[in-house]
């Protein structure tokens, strides 16, 4: 893989120009100012194959009180007042010093009052500001934007303080460890000799179900972020509050439209003026917004989509989408487009261990590693991220919400364990330290976002992407996030700033799905494609209102307090259905019974085949719920999917299997077959397959049952629940059958939980049963039994009547889902099996 080569540290070049800064002061002459930029390094000269320990650190910095030996050989070293600086000079770095007074700024920075300066003159206008006084510049660095930090000193004291979302991460040492600032927790550490804290462990991320570390905290003791909105007093080792100093200033959204427009598509047109520029392209609104504001630079933007084509990530809807989406983009508007496919895991070696180092947080690292080797090393990063600050992002989940104390900040965070007392209590010293109380009439829930999912999650993926580029992100500035902020609730909610962006600078992107819908001025989202005519379509109505919305699929979620209520959008829709009780064996001698809900995916293609997909068991560590398999695969499929989640997973946070089977007072297999049945009716679906692995084999088997004329394409199934490892079928009868004798409930509800009695009948479905002959355990004691009672001979592996057939095949060792081409193909055939039966039954 291309990386870049160890060099010898460079001789520190720079252009320095002797000017008279005036006017600062009421006209006065200030005192002499030199301005200095020290000039980078070229990323394509170090360009090579093999080492990659020039990786370490990219793009990172030090500061320390003395001289230290540079951490990575071509980094260089300075002094800054008192204080000695070594950085990578693949940053930019522009100072500018009058008398005893200086200011640094190590980074990409745009100046918002006047975005043609370059890096020397954005140094000076900021010691300008300095030596008019420290207030006067805070307020010149409310007006930067992209990813820096700025530090200044005269000569007693020092600050430092990130870009406005913290995306320059800063890493402070507090005492008693030595005071070392750094641009990684890792490089702090080593400096300091801090050996790994109470949040270091490898899997505490995991056994939390936590997004990032909480409060201030990193894996190392005494290291902490200097989080954003704050600055660092360097000799005084303390952190006080810079932002907000002020009430919002209410905006309306034309007004945020026009100020917004102007500001983000000036910053473009100068960043490519200065250098080539990249940006992703998704099916997402953040991105379709920076596409549009693209649009007088477009032709020389290259637009990028990634495609994970390994592991888990196989199965993710958004990539899938993101994909076609992108593609149709490029096509219909002539854009410079690549797709980077990142084919597998990156393995252990080199890279791997200075990813470690360089992020304390994993987010892909193999995207990163693609983005080195599959995009131009010439290009800046820009990014769409952080458009979620201005959007209200806690508010959109749930309106209504507690003050945030340092017990709510740990039940946002952290989805197991939200009561552990370590993680209240570093939140608790994350708002003492920062002054989370200080609101001047913003959301707390705002500040609390914008802080720390951003300056502390967001930040460690950019941490991740900086072997191979600089990354800038043109919201990012206290200026912006005010006006942002500033625009009623309801609109940040729905995003219409945004909307209104594309709509100002390049419309015609809205004639392309956004999450798969489009929306047009003054409605909801609206389908994407024209609907067939016999299709249940959903009206568009007013405005989006503040409600469910899933995050990880980027869609809206629609509940149904009933299966009828069902309308069916074009497009790719999320749903939700309570589940009252339907088993009057179930009733409890209290009379109650644990609420389910099940959550479902819908993605109506013009197609007239409907396949319904099950999950298998689910590794609660590594899925969320709800899990959607088997959606990339399915992507192209000429199909409606309709994608089903277990709900036994919500009643316990370490069940990973259920079968479908519910509880004792609700089948949800019954209400499985229903809902299948509805949309089959509302897509005019001539054939529905059901499918899925292991437990979503059984499921499909048994929901199957109830929809006439569907085919069950079983992958290596359960057909009996008892007759799988006990461990599971204990706990999972414990949780779902309270109040039942476990030694009778499997008697009591076989027609749930054993297939094989319903299959020794005749039945109004078909069968197409995929058995992986490398898995002894499941041919021996699930096919074998429901084979015999199902009349499938071993002749031909078909029943007399041919509506069941057993397929044998080599698919992998041991118990699991097939590889997606087995999996695609067989469905396929399954579909065909099924289209024969069909004309056997109608002729």
């Amino acid at each position: 893989m291309p990386v870049l080569r160890r060099v010898s540290p460079s001789p520190s070049r720079h252009s320095s120009r002797v000017v008279t800064v005036d006017g600062a002061t009421g006209g006065s002459t200030m005192p002499t100012a030199v301005v200095r930029y020290h000039r980078p390094i070229d990323p394509l000269a170090m360009l090579d194959q093999g080492d990659a320990s020039p990786l370490l650190y990219a793009r990172g910095f030090l500061i320390t009180r003395t001289s230290v030996p540079v951490p990575v050989p071509h980094w260089r070293q300075l002094r800054l007042g008192t204080w000695s600086l070594s950085y990578d000079p693949r940053n930019v770095l522009v100072t500018a010093a009058a008398g005893e007074i200086w200011v640094a700024v190590l980074g990409r920075a745009l100046d918002l009052t006047d975005l043609g300066a370059d890096p020397e003159a954005t140094a000076r206008s900021l010691l300008a500001a300095r030596l008019a006084g420290r207030p006067r510049l805070q307020d010149a660095v409310d007006d930067l934007v992209g990813r820096f930090v700025v530090i200044d000193g005269d000569g007693a004291e020092t600050y430092l303080q990130t870009d406005a979302a913290g995306m320059r991460s800063t890493f402070v040492a507090e005492s008693p460890l030595p005071l070392v600032v750094a641009g990684h927790a890792a490089l702090a550490a080593e400096v300091t000799g801090a050996e790994r804290g109470p949040f270091g462990s490898g899997g505490w991320l995991a056994d939390h179900r936590a997004y990032c570390l909480p409060g201030r905290a990193t894996p190392y003791a005494g290291v902490v972020h200097l989080t954003p909105n704050t600055e660092l007093h360097l000799e005084k080792r303390t952190v006080r509050r810079v932002f907000p100093r002020g009430e919002p200033v209410p905006v309306t959204v034309d007004d945020a439209v026009g100020e917004l427009r102007e500001l983000l598509q000036h910053q473009l047109t100068e960043l490519a003026h200065r250098g080539p520029l990249m940006t992703s392209l998704t099916a997402g609104l953040d991105s379709r917004t920076t596409l549009a504001l693209t649009r007088p630079v477009h032709e020389s933007v290259r637009y990028f989509t990634y495609s994970l084509r390994y592991g888990e990530h196989l199965d993710n809807t958004g990539h899938a989408l993101d994909l076609t989406t992108a593609r149709d983009l490029a096509a219909g508007l002539g854009l410079d487009h690549q797709v980077v496919t990142v084919g597998q895991a990156i393995g252990d070696g080199d890279l791997k261990r200075v990813l470690e180092r360089n992020s304390t947080r994993a987010h892909n690292r193999s995207l990163a590693a693609a983005y080195v080797t599959e995009l131009p090393a010439d290009r800046l990063h820009v990014r769409s991220n952080l458009f979620e600050i201005g959007r209200a992002f806690y508010r959109a989940q749930k309106p209504d919400r507690p003050d945030l104390t340092p017990e709510v900040m740990a039940a946002i965070l952290c989805r197991r364990q939200p009561d552990d007392p370590a993680v209240v209590a570093e939140f608790a010293a994350f708002r003492d330290v920062t002054g989370l109380t200080e609101f001047a009439g913003y959301d707390p829930y705002d500040l609390f976002y914008w802080e720390h999912r951003s300056g502390v999650w967001l930040s460690a993926v950019y941490l991740e992407s900086d072997i191979a580029h600089d990354t800038f992100t043109i919201l990012n500035s206290r200026r912006i996030y005010r006006t942002l902020l500033g625009v009623p609730a309801a609109a940040r909610v729905r995003g219409d700033v945004y909307h209104g962006l594309i709509r100002a600078a390049w419309p015609e992107v809205l004639e392309w799905p956004l999450n798969g819908r489009t929306r047009r001025p003054g409605q909801s989202a609206v389908p994407a494609v024209p609907a067939r005519p016999d299709v249940a379509v959903a009206p568009a109505g007013p405005a989006v209102e503040a409600g469910p919305f899933d995050r990880r699929h980027r869609l809206p979620i629609h509940e149904h307090a009933d299966l009828a209520e069902l309308a069916v959008p074009a497009g790719t829709s999320r749903h939700r259905f309570a589940l009252a009780a339907n088993d009057e064996r179930g009733d409890r001698p209290d009379g109650t019974a644990a609420p389910l809900e099940l959550d479902a995916m819908l993605d109506a293609r013009d197609s007239e085949n409907l396949v319904v997909v099950f999950h298998g068991a689910t590794d609660r560590s590594k899925y969320e719920y709800p899990r959607f398999e088997w959606q990339s695969t399915l992507a192209e499929l000429d199909a409606s999917v309709l994608y089903l989640a277990d709900p036994i997973l919500t009643l316990d946070a370490e069940i990973t299997l259920g079968w479908y089977a519910g509880t004792a007072a609700v089948d949800v297999s019954r209400y499985c077959a229903e809902l299948t049945r509805q949309v089959a009716t509302r897509l005019a679906a001539r054939r529905v397959i059901m499918t899925g692995t292991s437990g979503g084999g059984f499921a499909a088997l048994a929901a199957s049952l109830r929809v006439p004329g569907s085919v069950a394409v079983p992958f290596a199934p359960q057909t009996s629940v008892t007759r799988y490892y006990q461990k599971h079928v204990a706990k999972y009868l414990a949780l779902a059958f309270p109040g039942h004798d476990p030694r009778t409930v499997a008697a009591t509800f076989a027609d749930r939980l054993d297939l094989t009695e319903h299959y020794a009948k005749a039945t109004d479905n078909y069968v197409y049963y995929v058995q992986n002959l490398r898995d002894p355990f499941h041919i021996r004691d699930h096919l074998i039994p429901w084979a015999a009672a199902a009349g499938v001979t071993e002749a031909g592996g078909r029943s007399a009547d041919g509506s069941r057939v057993v397929v044998l095949e080599d698919l992998r060792e041991g118990h699991g889902p097939p590889p997606r081409p087995q999996f695609l193909e067989h469905v396929r055939k399954a579909t065909e099996f099924l289209t024969q039966q069909l004309v056997g039954r109608t002729s």
